[in-house]
């Protein structure tokens, strides 16, 4: 019998499970993907948003700001990739310059303080920001907008939840969940399940897995964000750079992320949900017609990926967080804008209010909020390089040419708890295939080195998810030499 059983292992399940950590919890992560964090957690604008923009007295509003300043915290304690660099909601005529002043008085509402947001006129911007587009007359300053990686967010969370007893159960979908008179029994397609508590946190698939113990109780819907990747020699702008917001969103904004590439997009569309991956050229061609409005000089001849995210976007319009009538399950859903950075926030109410208040949960006080440092060779001096190789060779052994990944960090990301069971679960761990020439050198090493730790054929290496074999069979000329 399990205390809690969290369905969804993105952000928002990630989050949960080491706040419960935190407590003498029999806690047990289920999720239906092969790899963790796979889902809306994957495929996102990365920017932990300052807190100007959710409706004051929501519950967006609520969690955002306090999120937002726990994440440098929570980055130091986990490692996780974070670089406050500030961002700008930029206006291009008067009606827009209202809108940023009436978003300036949100923000005060909302809880900002007066230094963590400001008006900012037309020759300070172009002063910070020379790419800025002419059309640009005013902007509202956000100093403590920041960027993560949100993927490897949603891993340091859970390794480290893990780390502290936590256990994890990947490729096991939730079929159905009945409820007793004191626990319920989670069915998966292979095994049954008994848990005092169910979190569901399964993101575009949370109403699906509501309807099972209270039918009808919200709608999610996809709704689709195509972006653009482009190279990182391409240095335009240094802060996020917002439009002014419409009722779809945050609009198409230029976001320079961690790892030196620019971020362009995305687009806001509601999609059926086998459509929520798959891009558009209408979509790619609507980023870049409407970021001109924003930023000029942008070289589109520099993309080197794009791809595309869907939001679980609720009926409610709001985060749905809460205890339902049934005792014991508790929704945290439609974690649309702004999860990402309001996710450390909800994650302890969630376990503070819903869960320890209830349960009379003791604290754990043998919890390590210290994840094990990732070596990261490509941030490292060479002194550092020199003594991690002199105690492990692999590290001097590159594999990806592009973003200067060797081996050592390959393994490490396969063997560490949460590790990465697929080909792109290692590009989103370590950066591997993830450059200019996006994984034609180097997928082949990464998918032997996968085969050679996971002790599987390589034959039975997945690229991303099932059935998706790279390798068919064994050929007569198969070698173990390199390619």
């Amino acid at each position: 019998m399990f205390d809690v059983i969290i369905i969804g292992s993105g952000i928002s399940g990630a989050c949960i499970a080491r706040e419960c950590a935190k407590y003498q919890m029999n806690t047990l992560v289920l999720e239906k993907n092969i790899d963790v964090a796979s889902e809306t957690t994957l495929a996102n604008s990365a920017i932990i948003h300052a807190g100007h923009d959710p409706l004051v007295g929501s519950l967006k509003a609520k969690f955002n700001i306090i999120g937002s300043r726990m994440y440098e915290q929570m980055s130091k304690e986990l490692d996780i990739p974070y670089l406050k660099n500030g961002g700008m909601v930029v206006a291009t005529n008067e009606e827009e310059i209202d809108h940023i002043k009436m978003l300036y008085d949100r923000g005060l509402a909302n809880g900002l303080k007066k230094d963590e947001i400001a008006l900012m006129e037309q020759a300070k911007v172009r002063q910070l920001e020379p790419n800025i587009s002419d059309d640009v007359l005013m902007a509202l300053y956000l100093p403590t907008t920041a960027i993560t990686y949100p993927m490897e967010a949603a891993i340091a969370n859970l390794e480290n939840a893990m780390d502290n007893g936590v256990q994890l159960q990947t490729d096991a979908e939730v079929i159905d969940i009945k409820k007793n008179e004191n626990y319920f029994e989670v069915y998966t397609s292979d095994k049954v399940y008994k848990t005092k508590y169910i979190i569901n946190a399964a993101g575009l698939y949370a109403e699906k897995i509501s309807d099972m113990v209270v039918p009808n109780y919200f709608k999610i819907t996809p709704r689709r964000g195509e972006y653009l990747v482009l190279d990182k020699d391409v240095h335009v702008v240094s802060h996020v750079i917002y439009p002014v917001p419409s009722k779809k969103g945050k609009g198409i904004l230029a976001t320079p992320q961690y790892h030196g590439n620019l971020l362009l997009g995305p687009t806001s569309e509601f999609v059926q949900f086998d459509e929520m991956k798959q891009t558009s050229s209408k979509g790619l061609n609507d980023i870049k017609n409407n970021i001109k409005k924003s930023v000029k000089n942008i070289p589109f001849n520099k993309v080197i990926r794009t791809f595309a995210g869907s939001r679980p976007t609720p009926s409610t319009k709001d985060f749905i967080i809460e205890e339902t009538m049934v005792k014991g399950f508790i929704n945290v859903a439609g974690i649309e804008s702004p999860g990402l950075s309001a996710a450390p926030a909800y994650a302890e109410y969630v376990v503070e209010e819903l869960l320890v208040k209830n349960g009379d949960f003791k604290p754990n006080t043998s919890f390590n909020p210290i994840r094990k440092r990732v070596n990261r060779m490509n941030e490292l001096s060479i002194d550092e390089k020199n003594i991690l190789f002199k105690k492990n060779h692999t590290y001097g052994e590159i594999i990806c040419r592009c973003e200067q990944v060797t081996k050592g960090e390959i393994i490490d990301s396969i063997t560490r708890n949460a590790g990465a069971k697929t080909v792109v679960g290692v590009k989103h761990r370590t950066r591997a295939g993830a450059g200019r020439c996006q994984s034609g050198f180097c997928q082949v090493e990464v998918s032997k080195i996968l085969a050679e730790y996971m002790h599987i054929p390589l034959e039975n290496v997945l690229y991303q998810g099932k059935h998706s074999n790279i390798v068919k069979e064994k050929t007569k000329g198969e070698t173990n030499e390199r390619i």
